[in-house]
């Protein structure tokens, strides 16, 4: 069955990447590892690797993992676990959602297409105008930005606009899932949060964008395109921008979980329909596949000309994220991060969704590239770990050198359990002890609300955790909670399926002079965000 859980992997994957584990035994046995070996490059996958992986996995609580090693011309690769409970196990060839980084193949197929020269709207390569291709369809709520934010501003995450993921995708009324198109159209809605080319912001609507350009501009989905450009080409033969293709296909698609820490089990989600996600996450492929594809970065082969493979790797923003375990500026470029780490220079870039999770890591001096994918979104985490461990392993790095990626990573995970602990504290510090009543009862708040931007949903009064309260369905993907916190100010809390926290965020109801409810205002960002999105107002329509 399909559904729309993957949709709002781009939205929820960093706050479930955190969650809390438990410690339950897998029972992993070691899978027979693929090796394509042409020269005395060593196998990582000793006993040692597989100790440490089956421990993360158990502390992380991740079902399923396949890794992957390209050093030189040689390739390796070993899965763990399980691909599908209770039985089926993980291996190289198993099949994952890549999540964004599918966005790095969007990139390349732009890089791929400008170097052909068949198509004249990108005669001004990265300096093309994106409403010169997309003239009707892309209009931002400001003219200088409509004339001139261009592709590379897009690709490289300066335009202005931060990630409003609650925004989409989009439904119509009927509850039938919205066009690309309409997505992309969707922006002149949209409030852009810092002046173009002066911040890095992650958005994902800009490379759903991006997709729509390649779509426009060949007249084919973006899917097909990909496949014709890069996918055949690279011999990668399990990948595929369309759930149902992947489901087809005689390599098996990994069942995604989230992990219940409460009950101690894992709770399996429906596959998503990832063709929807467009230039910002369509991909599902396999660890053996995707090192088809870094091999070509490393050696900087074909279907890539020489300049296109050095658009690939060009610098384009400075990003304002540091890691606590390493020093040093982080950059992007065409869906690449960008670091030197122990004087090596590494590409990188992951990719996440509620119930699946990737890395991909090259070092272009070494030849080396390190491909990890799981079948959780809580993986992203240990994955980083696996990395770490073997990119250092190969490097040679002394034990007391060795980046201590674990207790960052724990440090991070305790403090983001800390805050959903204290959200009330976060949100309204300045909160009187003795909450003043709403103005409008719970009967009077019900009703459909809508912005032309994020789109509409209903609130109904339902029963959520034993109690009845106001709810509302978003995205038809998310749940939310409203809880009343003081007069006409609520904790509006976003669930995956009822149950798995997502995000928290402060909303209130305004009232009109007629003495109803006017509408509701939600801030996007939390206070302790590095980027203030600002906030959305929904209009109450009877």
């Amino acid at each position: 069955m399909l559904v729309d859980s993957l949709s709002i992997g781009l939205v929820a994957g960093l706050s479930l990447s955190l969650a809390a584990a438990a410690t339950f035994p897998h029972g992993l046995d070691r899978q027979k590892p693929l090796a394509i070996a042409t020269t005395s490059a060593r196998n990582p996958f000793d006993d040692d690797l597989r100790n440490f992986i089956d421990d993360l996995m158990e502390r992380w609580k991740i079902p399923g993992m396949s890794v992957a090693v390209v050093d030189g011309d040689d390739v390796y690769a070993e899965g763990y676990g399980y691909a599908s409970l209770p039985d089926v196990k993980a291996t190289p060839e198993t099949l994952y959602y890549a999540g964004s980084t599918s966005k790095a193949f969007t990139a390349a197929t732009l890089a791929h297409m400008m170097d052909s020269k068949n198509y004249t709207a990108l005669a001004g390569r990265w300096g093309t105008p994106i409403s010169s291709i997309i003239r009707d369809d892309f209009v931002l709520p400001d003219q200088w930005m409509t004339s001139n934010i261009n592709l590379e501003d897009a690709v490289s995450h300066r335009t202005g606009y931060p990630r409003h993921d609650l925004s989409w995708p989009r439904y119509r009324d009927d509850g039938s899932k919205d066009t690309i198109a309409n997505t992309v159209r969707s922006l002149r809605y949209l409030k852009p949060s810092a002046s173009p080319r002066t911040t890095y912001q992650y958005c994902n609507l800009m490379f759903v964008t991006l997709g729509h350009v390649v779509e426009t501009l060949t007249q084919k989905w973006l899917g097909d395109v990909i496949r014709e450009m890069i996918w055949e080409p690279l011999g990668m033969t399990a990948t595929f921008g369309d759930t149902e293709d992947a489901m087809a296909a005689p390599e098996h698609l990994a069942a995604g979980y989230i992990w219940d820490s409460e009950e101690e089990v894992y709770t399996r989600l429906p596959f998503g329909n990832n063709r929807d996600l467009g230039g910002a996450g369509l991909v599902i492929s396999s660890v053996a596949d995707y090192t088809k594809w870094v091999r070509c970065l490393l050696h900087e082969t074909q279907p890539f000309s020489n300049k296109a493979h050095q658009d690939i790797r060009k610098t384009r923003m400075l990003t304002p994220e540091n890691e606590s375990f390493a020093d040093g500026d982080l950059v992007y470029g065409l869906a690449w991060e960008k670091k030197t780490y122990h004087d090596e220079v590494v590409y990188k870039h992951a990719g996440t969704t509620p119930a699946y999770a990737t890395q991909v890591y090259w070092l272009p001096k070494r030849k080396y590239g390190v491909v990890v994918m799981a079948n959780t979104g809580a993986a992203n985490a240990a994955e980083d770990e696996v990395v770490w461990r073997l990119i250092e392993d190969k490097l040679g790095v002394p034990g007391g050198q060795r980046y201590n990626i674990s207790s960052s990573l724990d440090e991070r995970r305790k403090e983001e359990n800390e805050a959903r602990q204290n959200l009330l504290n976060l949100l309204y510090p300045n909160r009187p002890e003795s909450p003043l009543p709403s103005a409008l009862n719970n009967s009077q708040l019900v009703g459909k609300y809508s912005d032309p931007g994020y789109g509409s949903f209903n609130i109904v009064e339902r029963e959520f955790d034993g109690e009845i309260v106001l709810g509302a369905n978003w995205l038809n993907t998310l749940e939310v909670k409203f809880n009343h916190v003081t007069g006409n100010y609520w904790l509006a809390q976003f669930f995956l399926i009822k149950k798995f926290f997502v995000v928290a965020l402060a909303a209130e109801f305004k009232v009109g002079v007629d003495g109803k409810a006017a509408g509701l205002e939600l801030q996007l960002s939390k206070p302790e965000d590095e980027i203030n999105e600002g906030s959305v107002w929904f209009e109450k329509v009877n």
